[in-house]
Parts: C-alpha cells; structure tokens; sequence
C-alpha cells in the first residue's frame, strides 16, 4: 500500500483526533497521545478495525531497541497474527533538504489493531507504557460513548459468534447417541459432512474451507470473519439439525428440512411473509 493511498483510504476518527481528551495521565494530556499516537480506522484482513501506527508506538513508548527488531521480537514472543492483528504497509521516505546526496528510500511499517498496541503497551512495563495503554482504553470508551451503535454491533457480533461456536459439540454428541442407536460407528468424516451440509445450506453451496478461500481470509479463522447474520444463520441451523437427529431424521431428510427452514429464516428476517 502506497503511503498516499494509506492517507486516504485510512482516515481519523473525528472523536480521536487532538484536542479530544481533556484529561491527564502521568501529567501528559491526552491530546498530547492523540498527537503521537493517532487512532485511525481501516481494515485488516479485511475487517473494520481500529488501529494504529507501531512506528509511532514504539517512538511514543521511548524503547531502546530499534523498530523492526523490536516489532518483530514481540510478534515473535506474543504470537501475534498478519492480517488478524497487524497488516504491513510501505511507503517512500522524504528526502532531507539540507542533503544534496539524500535519496528516498522504501520504509516499512505495521498497522496494528487497538488490542495490540494495548498488549504492546502493557509489556513494556514502564509508566509510559502504563499511561499509552490507558490512552487506547480511553479511546475505545469514547467510541462507545460517541458511537452507541457500533459498539452495539460488536457485542451482537461476539454474542452471535459464541453462540454458533457452542452448538457443534451438542450436535456431534447427538450424531453419536443417533448412530450408536443403529448400531453404527461414528467416524470423524461423518462430523465433516453434518458440518458441510450446514455451511452450504447457509453460505449460498460454499462449505467453510471454500468461503474463507473465495473471500480470502484464513480457513482456521472462517467464522471470526462471518457477519452477524451468517453466524446467527448457522446458529439456528446447527441448533435445529440436533432436534431433527434426535427425532430420528436420517441425514438425507435433514438436508432437506434444514433446506426448507433456512429459506424461512431468512424470508423472517427480510420481513417477507412465508406460508
């Protein structure tokens, strides 16, 4: 990414610009942050995201090591993640004037999400990493002050993710119970395929694998990357498919009647009337 395309495609947050936090930490006004450290929004790993400069970070926390061993040490250390915590960008440095000799040269940096700056911040264990951490926090609370409905949308979204994540393991319980009844054994290509008749009936034929891959983002991490909607979708589907095994439906039937109760769902939530 070109440094004038970061510019306009990444701009500020007008509640995180200078001037917006009146109070002091450590003696240093928020703003003071606010000028170092600026909170902009973006994306990263195509995710709406806030997130910040690890250039300015690193500057603002006053470590002794150089940025690029440092970064990469603490990605290193911490385990953190391209394109879920950090995304990397390039870009053209400004020529000194009083150089005659001076040329640009190619600079790197990493834009990192709000909650690694906060760890970043955090073990660093100084009274400015203290203070730079809190900073963030204060950013994040004034996002959900100024923006009630954002911060909505992201409970709804992690409320929607935990509920799918918590019904595979009842329905692979439930396959068991069903096929030991009959006396078969359970084999683990059988949860694979109560798993992918689920996702195709939700994601318009694509299982997850072939959803993360179309849309480009990492298939261990499918769901993270879901909308509220497709998680609450395969929610009800994985939470109706336990019934229709326990009432004795083999799997043929259930693709069928999961089939039919998806577009009924979904006519619901158009507000479209379903007889």
């Amino acid at each position: 990414m070109k440094k004038s395309e970061l510019s306009f495609e990444v701009s500020p947050r007008p509640e995180h610009v200078a001037g917006v936090f009146k109070s002091e930490i450590n003696n240093e006004p928020q703003s003071v942050f606010s000028d170092l450290i600026p909170v902009i929004s973006g994306q990263i790993g195509g995710r709406d995201s806030n997130i910040v400069s690890a250039k300015a970070l690193h500057k603002t926390l006053g470590v002794g090591r150089d940025f690029t061993n440092w970064i990469k040490g603490r990605i290193t250390q911490y385990g953190f993640t391209l394109g879920d915590d950090y995304t990397l960008v390039e870009s053209l440095s400004t020529p000194k004037r009083a150089s005659a000799k001076s040329r640009q040269q190619l600079e790197h940096d990493y834009l990192i999400t709000t909650n690694m700056a906060k760890e970043l911040a955090m073990v660093e264990r100084t009274e400015q990493g203290r203070a730079v951490r809190k900073y963030f926090i204060q950013c994040e609370e004034a996002l959900s002050r100024t923006a009630p409905a954002i911060a909505a949308n992201y409970r709804q979204h992690l409320k929607a993710r935990l509920k799918a994540a918590s019904n595979f393991q009842p329905m692979c319980e439930a396959l068991d119970l069903s096929r030991a009844e009959h006396g078969k054994t359970t084999l683990p290509r059988h949860y694979s395929n109560e798993s992918n008749m689920i996702t195709r009936i939700a994601l318009g034929g694509l299982t997850t694998n072939q959803w993360a891959l179309s849309n480009g983002h990492p298939k261990e991490k499918a769901r993270d990357y879901m909308t509220t909607e497709q998680l609450e979708h395969l929610s009800y589907l994985e939470s109706t498919n336990i019934t229709l095994i326990d009432m004795g439906m083999d799997y043929y039937g259930r693709k069928t009647e999961l089939s039919r109760l998806s577009q009924r769902w979904l006519s619901k939530r158009l507000g479209v009337g379903h007889g």
